[in-house]
């Protein structure tokens, strides 16, 4: 479930038959030079020459305008808003016909710059946008070492997105709506988030996770209009600990029933949430025993995006009990109290190579108060299926 095309969201023209001589003859081989790429952030293969003589055109802004406004769809748009937060300048979540970030304070020959030099396409606009994404973010780092924590902090800092790392004392101080807008759990088991290590197995610093102090800070954190983000495995974690209203369907089923993991699988995606800004109409997940949701009785939110209602997801790797996802939500925006638990039933960042689903993150990272506030979704986008389809 590794196929390069899929997680990079880039198409691929396969060839089935033979090339013929006049096109072989007309392909040039790429060089480049890898000493120069090599401290380039953008091009992280650049080490080898013929990486290194693959660059991207350059970008360009186009239109009239005091502001620019930035396409999610562009991995690259996110290092623009990163600088420019970095400068004390302002982005704002347009949600428009189709979501998009708007920046403005920084010297427009700046911003001009860093949109050629990172290539993407930008427009030039009069318009303001509606929330401010400038965003208090957190990550949660447990002392028992989480491999998906390491790569989320890996891919925040190569595009250069600000952050605080918190640990157990952070929860248990409470307080965490005075410091923080979105607080984010990368992919780790339920008992390894509110547990840690056992007492007694650590010096006692290292000692437990979260604990039920800490769950009930993070739950008043929510309750009082935070944001909590939750990848993967540590969604299980907030509906159990939180109370949510959402069942994973395929919890406690054997491996006999259900088995799908590190495979790409097919989603519907609502890209008018801004969570799921930038994403096609159907978007590719890694999914790596991963949940699958369905909502209970007084959910209040909108699912994000959801796997059809027949037929199998898989487009790499190998999956048993496709009807175990037929119908149900692959990631969800939970309303909870004033604020907002988004459960995205997949790995965006999985090792750093699921380029194709960065933006879900980012924009997850960005989710805060002002752009939460504002968000609906796509009326009549999901409903839970009857629970009689789990026996089809």
């Amino acid at each position: 479930g590794w196929t390069l095309p899929y997680q990079m969201d880039v198409r691929v023209i396969e060839a089935r038959a033979p090339l013929q001589p006049s096109f072989r003859s007309a392909m040039r081989p790429v060089q480049g030079n890898p000493g120069a790429a090599r401290d380039d952030p953008t091009a992280p293969f650049a080490s080898n020459s013929v990486a290194a003589g693959i660059v991207a055109p350059a970008g360009r802004i186009s239109g009239s305008g005091a502001r620019v406004a930035l396409d999610p769809a562009q991995n690259n748009s996110f290092r623009v808003i990163a600088r420019v937060l970095a400068q004390g300048g302002t982005v704002r979540y347009d949600p428009g016909a189709v979501g998009r970030y708007v920046v403005d304070g920084v010297a427009a020959p700046t911003v001009e710059r860093w949109v050629q030099e990172l290539g993407i396409r930008a427009e030039r606009t009069g318009a303001a946008g509606q929330a401010s994404a400038r965003s208090r973010i957190a990550l949660y780092q447990p002392w028992r070492a989480s491999m998906d924590e390491g790569w989320t902090r890996w891919l925040f800092d190569d595009y250069g997105l600000s952050y605080t790392t918190i640990t157990n004392a952070d929860f248990q101080a409470g307080g965490l709506g005075d410091r923080f807008d979105v607080i984010l759990l990368a992919s780790d088991p339920p008992d390894l988030l509110l547990n840690g290590y056992a007492k007694g197995s650590v010096p006692p610093r290292y000692e437990g996770g979260i604990g039920g102090d800490g769950v009930r800070a993070l739950d008043a954190f929510v309750r009082q209009g935070g944001t909590l983000v939750c990848l993967n495995q540590s969604t299980n974690f907030a509906i159990q600990q939180l109370h949510l209203p959402v069942r994973n369907v395929v919890s406690g089923l054997s491996r006999r029933d259900f088995f799908a993991s590190g495979s790409i699988l097919e989603v519907i995606v609502d890209s008018a949430h801004p969570v799921m800004a930038g994403m096609p109409e159907r978007g590719k997940v890694f999914f790596d025993n991963s949940p699958v949701f369905t909502t209970l009785e007084g959910f209040e939110g909108a699912a994000l995006a959801k796997y059809a209602p027949q037929g199998s997801p898989l487009l790499s790797g190998y999956l048993l009990g496709e009807k175990h996802l037929q119908g149900y939500a692959a990631a969800l925006d939970v309303k909870h109290g004033r604020g907002h638990v988004v459960l995205i039933g997949f790995r965006p960042q999985w090792r750093g190579q699921p380029v194709g689903t960065f933006r879900v993150l980012f924009n997850a990272a960005l989710f805060g108060r002002d752009v939460a506030a504002l968000a609906t979704g796509t009326a009549g986008f999901w409903s839970p299926p009857p629970p009689a389809s789990a026996e089809k």
